[in-house]
């Protein structure tokens, strides 16, 4: 016997995406604290090594941009839409992930802090 197809509300896996997304801004943002320390430690002077270095910056930008476009499609989302979202999950290659975005329950605290390999 199959599993029953996991239909939620359109709005609602619109908003564990945003919260996703928001959870990956934080742990971009603990990426450039780690980046500039090691910079900072090293010595290094080499202003393509900055350069390139910002490209974390870049990333929570777009990661928040991002969230908050997510976060808008949720709010606007009509309440009585709903959507089979195994077909999305099966492309999860983090059972972590396919888990925080298949239940509200397990979705991130938004705490943003980070998950480790020791977590």
């Amino acid at each position: 016997m199959s599993e029953p197809a996991a239909i939620r509300p359109l709005a609602e896996s619109l908003d564990l995406v945003a919260r996703e997304v928001t959870d990956l801004v934080a742990i971009g943002d603990q990426l450039q604290e780690l980046i500039a320390r090691l910079v900072l430690t090293s010595g290094a002077g080499d202003p393509a090594a900055m350069i390139e270095a910002q490209a974390a910056d870049l990333l929570s930008q777009r990661l928040t941009g991002l969230a908050a476009f997510v976060r808008a499609l949720a709010d606007a989302a009509p309440t009585d839409v709903a959507a089979d979202i195994d077909g999305a999950l099966r492309l999860l290659t983090l059972a972590e992930q396919a888990r925080r975005l298949s239940n509200p329950a397990h979705a991130p605290a938004d705490t943003g802090e980070l998950m480790t390999f020791w977590d």
